[in-house]
């Protein structure tokens, strides 16, 4: 747990609970169910600043997805540029992708972005010839038609994995090549999984 403490405010440490002890402004705080907690601006900048790189950028985009606005965020942030942790959360910040959908997905994309492959879009909807929707697909190289699937543990249930397969065959059969990735591709061979998208682009590009 991770609590703010007005910089006036002493507290004894706990266990598991991390205390900070920084400015807060009364536009920092809102209440909530009688709690008082810092608006979603104030702990999207908190987060960004202190977090290791990977995990502020997935806090970030969970904010932007819902919660916050990125130039919102940026706004805040500007009036605030002296504060620890800003350098961080300033080189974050262009990265930010409020379409993401899962902390897996910030992952990837940031995978890619940090290999230098060329930026993908993000949720794309992937069409035929005449139009018709066929899939979404979490990033996507329209210009190569290369789609990039993150499959986490529920695609493995009987039913999602047949609908996957089902949709797969049916993007392929627009002339799609879609890479299927997972957190054993992100976190043990992450060379491997750059190499691929590389080998798809290339064997596109020609």
């Amino acid at each position: 747990m991770w609590v703010n403490l007005p910089l006036p405010v002493r507290m004894r440490p706990r266990n598991r609970v991390y205390l900070k002890r920084t400015p807060l402004g009364h536009g920092d705080v809102e209440m909530v169910k009688d709690a008082p907690l810092t608006t979603a601006v104030r702990t999207a900048f908190d987060l960004a600043r202190h977090l290791p790189r990977t995990d502020a950028l997935v806090a970030m985009d969970a904010h932007c997805h819902r919660l916050v606005n990125v130039a919102e965020l940026e706004m805040y942030a500007t009036d605030r540029w002296d504060w620890p942790g800003t350098r961080q959360l300033r080189s974050l910040l262009p990265l930010v992708e409020p379409l993401t959908e899962s902390p897996m997905e910030t992952r990837l994309r940031l995978h890619i972005a940090d290999a230098g492959l060329p930026k993908p879009i993000p949720q794309f909807e992937v069409r035929g010839l005449d139009g018709r929707f066929l899939a979404r697909v979490d990033f996507a190289y329209p210009e190569w038609q290369i789609a990039i699937e993150y499959e986490g543990d529920h695609h493995r249930e009987a039913g999602q994995f047949r609908r996957d397969i089902e949709r797969q065959n049916t993007v392929e059969e627009e002339g799609w090549l879609v890479i299927r990735v997972t957190a054993e591709d992100m976190f043990r061979y992450p060379q491997r999984l750059t190499r691929r998208i590389v080998a798809a682009i290339d064997s596109r590009r020609r």
